[in-house]
């Protein structure tokens, strides 16, 4: 007795039939994947800062030293206009009943807040003073613990951190082509 084995060619056909369904699907994706050029109508996303705080140059400052340090202050004024704050003149030593025991004081008006929130980047650890007064003008008050303003790369990483950005400012990060 010959024993004769057929072949059945359905399950054969199944998997090749799965194999090319997925082959087309996987070609399907490839062809229509979207890339730089194509998705040009769709702007990429960029972080908005939740709370905008003016820049350097619309903000006046008067520095002074409340330490026995003589030129603290002197070198605090100088590096806030290279900055870009203006800072019309040296105004020299703190008042001695100002107690400031501190990396500084930073005294400001109603009118001034969001000034000197953007000074207490600058002088971390800084104490924020509210005052009574109409100048618009932000005082900050260096103390003992004073050593030096914060480096711009301090200020920024700190901003970017608390979501903070500045009216005009240039270092706002620009979107990329790729998103």
């Amino acid at each position: 007795m010959a024993n004769t084995l057929t072949r059945r060619p359905l399950p054969a056909l199944v998997s090749l039939l799965a194999l090319l369904l997925l082959t087309s699907l996987v070609w399907w994706r490839v062809l229509h994947r979207a890339d730089g050029s194509s998705n040009a109508s769709a702007p990429c996303p960029t972080p908005t800062p939740q709370v905008v705080l003016p820049a350097p140059s619309s903000i006046t400052v008067e520095v002074l030293n409340a330490t026995k340090r003589n030129g603290i202050a002197a070198t605090a004024r100088k590096t806030l206009v290279d900055i870009g704050f203006k800072v019309p003149a040296l105004a020299g030593n703190d008042q001695p009943k100002k107690k400031n025991l501190g990396t500084a004081q930073i005294r400001y008006g109603a009118a001034s807040k969001k000034d000197a929130t953007v000074l207490r980047y600058y002088f971390p650890g800084a104490a924020l003073v509210p005052v009574t007064t109409t100048r618009r003008t932000v005082t900050v008050s260096l103390g003992p613990k004073y050593k030096a303003i914060a480096s711009a790369a301090a200020v920024s990483a700190a901003m970017k951190r608390d979501k903070v950005g500045l009216a005009t400012s240039s270092a706002a990060p620009s979107p990329s082509a790729t998103c």
